[in-house]
């Protein structure tokens, strides 16, 4: 019975993917979009969050850990037909560790090209200029009016306008310091793969308690994710969900080379899955 089935299989990946009541009830869920602009923005995203002390994303800030320490605010990422929702208990926060920042230093750090369209008393609604990708930030509960909500977001966001400076995100066009980073965003081989691996990251921090890295490779070097799991058994868990659970990434296939250490490939995109470095 396809219904039965479906609604087995959506209360399965609540559980799983920490999805609660965010998905239709009986109906089976959608993880992935097909939108290449979406799946390449999410792509990215997907290795801004996925950083940490060791492994730096380079559109970090120095010093600080922005990006690196979101996964704490988040509590489900799920998939909309034409946009990506991220719940969390304090958007504006996220919002302003993610809109670019032009740093004297540094250069561009956050996503280059993610631009604010507006905010509600309980969203703050953003769009990625390069890709045409929409992210909705949804906060755990309402803001009591929309003077509150501005209020919240100019906090949090205040530090972008230090020294009187302009920020980024005002621009209505995309700056020639967000463009220099072009590659970030471009459509690869290893797109799908970073997409997926993003709608399927809440398990990774929550479940298996779990500092993920994404690394990129190069010419020498495989992409890989470092999960730095302490045991077989958890590697073999992270494994389990990617690829044979219920929320497993269609078409994913995993090579084992040791106990700990993989290669996870969708398509004509693979990546080294490694719990140690």
């Amino acid at each position: 019975m396809p219904h039965t089935t479906d609604k087995r299989i959506s209360k399965e990946l609540a559980r799983l993917l920490y999805l609660g009541r965010l998905q239709t009830k009986g109906a089976r869920p959608t993880l992935d979009p097909t939108d290449r602009g979406q799946l390449a923005f999410q792509a990215l995203l997907f290795e801004c969050l996925m950083s940490n002390h060791e492994h730096p994303h380079p559109l970090e800030q120095p010093r600080k850990s922005a990006m690196a320490s979101i996964s704490g605010y988040l509590n489900a990422i799920c998939h909309q037909p034409d946009h990506l929702e991220i719940h969390t208990n304090t958007a504006c926060r996220v919002a302003g560790r993610i809109l670019p920042f032009l740093h004297e230093d540094h250069g561009v750090c956050g996503i280059p090209g993610l631009r604010l369209i507006d905010l509600t008393c309980r969203r703050v609604r953003l769009t990625h200029l390069p890709t045409g990708a929409r992210l909705d930030l949804v906060d755990a509960q309402r803001w009591h009016n929309m003077d509150t909500a501005r209020m919240v977001f100019r906090q949090e966001t205040g530090w972008h306008q230090k020294d009187g400076r302009s920020p980024l995100w005002q621009h209505n066009g995309l700056t020639d310091e967000e463009a220099a980073h072009h590659a970030c965003w471009a459509y690869t081989a290893s797109t799908p793969l970073r997409s997926a691996l993003l709608m399927r990251s809440m398990p990774l921090w929550y479940r298996f308690d779990l500092s993920p890295a994404w690394a990129t490779g190069h010419a020498t070097r495989p992409d890989r994710l470092v999960l730095d799991a302490r045991s077989d058994t958890e590697h073999d868990q992270v494994v389990e969900l990617l690829t044979r659970s219920a929320a497993r990434i269609p078409g994913a296939t995993y090579r084992e080379k040791t106990p700990c250490c993989g290669t996870l490939q969708l398509g004509a995109g693979s990546a080294q899955l490694i719990s140690s470095d």
